[in-house]
């Protein structure tokens, strides 16, 4: 390995933005509403992905939204959020209707709603600056294909930092009054769209408001401390103070404790480095939400760990059908197992990719970690000069580094020193 970057990334959705964004932004809306109502309605379905196709239906709405014109929104998109542009991103994302979305079936009091859909005029704000960590360098949010579900253009876009944190964003797209924008966020590390994630939280703040009416009784005071649990441990997160999320978390009730955002929001604070208290976190999660869209990503952290190269590939599929296919993913995927001793299934699963056309300097590093262990010297040549050339990697005395004795010994490696005399 000649990072050490390969168990590196942070698939469990390290940052959790959307999550983080929720909590923040219903809590900012609560400051003045001294009243609520909730109404029966019948089941709220959360909303979800069907698995991407990479080609258009061939009978598709006629107003659907053409690949080309969800490329060209793609490219607004990725540019407002490289320039932090909070202003074109609120007229790209339809935070409004995700915001009213999130309330539909739970509550009908005037009054909460207004003050509540204040909220989402901040929206765009707190999404720039979530995801800011991922747009400092080039590659780190881009979009990685367009593909359709039920009949509908998604642009799905990948995001990895300088940390090897990865998540996916889906946006789905809609034609309103000839302009292209996208309803909708979904994200990849919570597993579900914004408005359900808005809604899990809201749903706990109209039952505290709700009590709050039957003037403060015990229950209100219980609900407002849980609701008020759960926005300092989003903030703990945020601040890189995750012993304290994690007392936060082990103070809740154990009903709480099962809440998907919390149990995430568990995950997100725990060290990788303890082994047994982050795969505990993990696989309580996924006993509890087995079906849920997020247990791809963490599956991969926990496979990893547990040097279990069947669950990678299982995990890897779940992944690829909610992307469309991700080649950054296949050559993370394909060095993992080159790694687990899979050398063979490592080489087919990066067959055809074009490793160059990659900005990210992981890729290159991904691909000669599958080159080293299968002994292929052309190709660990070419990625290391391309590390060098391209990105300005400097190399130790590759003879003293693990995983190199085979490639120390072959003229190609003669090559790469001679091209610094």
């Amino acid at each position: 390995m000649l990072r050490q970057c390969f168990v590196m990334w942070s698939a469990s959705g390290r940052l959790l933005p959307a999550s983080v964004l929720g909590v923040c932004l219903v809590h900012a809306a609560l400051v003045g509403c001294n009243q609520s109502s909730s109404t029966p309605a019948t089941p709220h379905q959360p909303l979800t992905l069907a698995p991407a196709e990479t080609s258009p239906p061939q009978n598709g709405d006629p107003g659907m939204v053409t690949q080309d014109e969800a490329i060209a929104f793609a490219d607004k998109w990725a540019e407002a959020i490289r320039l932090g542009d909070a202003a074109q991103v609120r007229q790209l994302l339809d935070f409004q209707t995700i915001f009213i979305r999130s309330l539909e079936g739970v509550i009908d009091d005037e009054e909460f709603r207004a003050g509540y859909l204040k909220g989402a005029d901040g929206a765009a704000d707190n999404f720039v600056r979530t995801t800011s960590p991922y747009v400092g360098r080039p590659g780190g949010y881009e979009l990685v294909r367009v593909v359709y579900r039920d009949g509908q253009a998604h642009a799905v876009f990948r995001l990895f930092d300088d940390q090897g944190r990865l998540n996916y964003h889906d946006l789905r797209l809609v034609r309103e009054r000839d302009a292209v924008l996208a309803d909708e966020l979904f994200i990849a590390a919570t597993g579900e769209a914004f408005s359900d994630t808005l809604r899990v939280v809201v749903s706990t703040a109209v039952s505290s408001q709700n009590s709050f009416v039957g003037r403060l009784s015990g229950q209100a005071v219980a609900e407002m401390k849980r609701l008020e649990n759960q926005v300092a441990i989003s903030r703990a997160i945020q601040l890189g103070n995750n012993d304290e999320a994690l007392r936060l978390y082990n103070a809740l009730p154990e009903d709480m404790k099962k809440f998907k955002t919390v149990m995430l929001y568990r995950i997100a604070a725990t060290p990788v480095e303890d082994e047994a208290a982050y795969l505990k976190a993990v696989e309580e999660y996924v006993a509890e939400y087995p079906e849920d869209a997020s247990v791809g990503l963490i599956s991969m952290d926990v496979a990893v760990m547990r040097k279990d190269p069947e669950m990678l590939v299982t995990a890897h599929h779940a992944m690829t059908s909610w992307t469309g296919g991700d080649p950054f993913l296949d050559l993370m995927i394909g060095a993992n197992l080159a790694n687990l001793g899979e050398i063979e299934a490592g080489e087919k699963m990066v067959e055809g990719i074009d490793v160059d056309a990659s900005e990210l300097l992981e890729a290159q590093d991904f691909r000669a970690t599958i080159s080293l262990a299968a002994n292929d010297h052309d190709e660990t040549l070419l990625r290391l000069r391309v590390m060098r050339d391209r990105f300005g990697l400097e190399f130790a005395d590759l003879s003293t580094a693990e995983g190199f004795e085979e490639f120390v010994q072959s003229p190609q490696y003669q090559e790469l020193l001679n091209d610094n005399r």
